[in-house]
């Protein structure tokens, strides 16, 4: 089933966490509540540093849910499923969004109801998502370091991370942008990310891919942590 909205949190552990935390993902589904809520719910490692990396980051982990409503989240938060990942966490940060347009499937689906409207001047999210073929993985991965580094220098990125369910053959990358303006320099202007993706193409890195744009219904969590975004909300309400 197509969803037409879908959060991504983000959660912290302490480092004497870090191992539970790493356990729990790997036998999650012995956890999973027989009255989860609709909609597919995902647990996933992120990448060390700013999440665009190879190696795990065993502290920090994505829920991707694709929620209907605000009832629902509800239901599910109050999960044992999502409770024991909620809980030990020292920081969340959670991202309720709206799919504007974008193309692509996930595990072979394409997930996302688009709502067909353009971004506008308001902030919003990108979501790309890379299944790397094994005899690709090497170009893939050599490629990362250059996006990574522009990508920390670029203007009008509030805020990045990458996580995935595998560490070398998966990586979906989660950006904030304060406008279309600022996305579009980076990726496509001669950049360290138009080249990767042209040679992505060219060279058949990819047996999967996605990408797509969201617009931001509103940002929870420990936003005093992360001012760049707290600054965004009033543009993005």
């Amino acid at each position: 089933m197509l969803t037409d909205r879908i959060i991504f949190s983000f959660f912290r552990y302490r480092a004497g966490y870090s191992l539970p935390a790493f356990v729990f993902m790997g036998f999650q589904g012995l956890f999973r509540d027989r009255d989860m809520p609709p909609g597919p719910t995902r647990l996933m490692g992120c990448g060390s540093g700013d999440g665009f990396s190879i190696v795990p980051d065993f502290r920090t982990y994505c829920v991707m849910s694709a929620i209907p409503d605000d009832d629902h989240l509800a239901h599910l938060r109050r999960t044992r499923w999502y409770r024991m990942i909620a809980r030990p966490s020292i920081e969340q940060l959670h991202f309720v969004l709206r799919p504007l347009s974008g193309h692509g499937t996930w595990d072979g689906e394409p997930l996302f109801d688009y709502q067909r409207r353009r971004v506008g001047d308001a902030p919003f999210v990108v979501l790309t998502h890379a299944r790397v073929t094994s005899a690709r993985a090497r170009a893939f991965w050599r490629s990362v370091p250059g996006i990574r580094e522009h990508l920390k220098h670029a203007e009008g990125c509030r805020y990045h991370i990458g996580f995935g369910e595998h560490p070398l053959l998966t990586l979906a990358t989660f950006s904030v942008w304060e406008d279309l303006d600022h996305m579009r320099a980076f990726a496509y202007h001669h950049s360290a990310h138009h080249n990767a993706s042209l040679a992505a193409r060219k060279e058949h890195w990819l047996s999967e891919s996605m990408f797509v744009r969201f617009g931001i219904e509103r940002i929870d969590g420990d936003l005093a942590n992360y001012p760049d975004l707290a600054g965004l909300l009033p543009a993005a309400a």
